[in-house]
């Protein structure tokens, strides 16, 4: 019976899809994300520890988070909803360093915009960041929300006493 409703108790949270979570601020803290969650963040709470994504700047504090592609096909994008009206960027690589490489997927916006996921390579490990839009020096930030794409759910290991 316990087994049961721990099983229970786990598929409420999956089903469900909702989470609290302000990201890494750091690569090391990246923050996992699994498909269609909802995830919210502030990047004022973090640094700009992401200085450039290949040729171009991050000027504003940034947030990571990681993810898997998943082989289900296609894969969905990822909606982002900016809080507040500040000019925002949101960008995926197969990095997470100093300069994190190439975009793969970005896109930048006031309000709301997607992040295509249908060119990433299932079962390949990936960075998404929000960040200040490349092209704005004044390095904004503020709160936002996404829903993840298609992205993996795995129950890694699970045991009842």
């Amino acid at each position: 019976m316990k087994a049961i409703l721990a099983v229970s108790a786990i598929a409420a949270l999956v089903v469900s899809g909702v989470a609290s979570a302000d990201g890494g601020t750091s690569c090391a803290s990246a923050q996992e994300v699994f498909s269609n969650g909802t995830y919210m963040g502030d990047t004022s709470t973090s640094t700009n520890f992401i200085g450039a994504f290949g040729g171009l700047p991050s000027p504003g504090p940034d947030l990571a988070f990681k993810f898997t592609a998943s082989a289900a096909q296609p894969l969905g994008p990822i909606n982002v909803t900016i809080i507040g009206g500040w000019n925002a960027g949101a960008v995926i690589t197969a990095a997470c360093a100093g300069n994190a490489g190439n975009p793969i997927s970005a896109a930048t916006g006031t309000t709301t915009f997607a992040i295509p996921t249908n060119t990433l390579t299932p079962g390949q490990q990936y960075y998404f960041y929000i960040t200040g839009n490349p092209s704005d020096n004044s390095g904004p930030s503020g709160a936002f929300n996404f829903v993840g794409g298609v992205l993996p759910v795995t129950l890694q290991q699970f045991s009842v006493e």
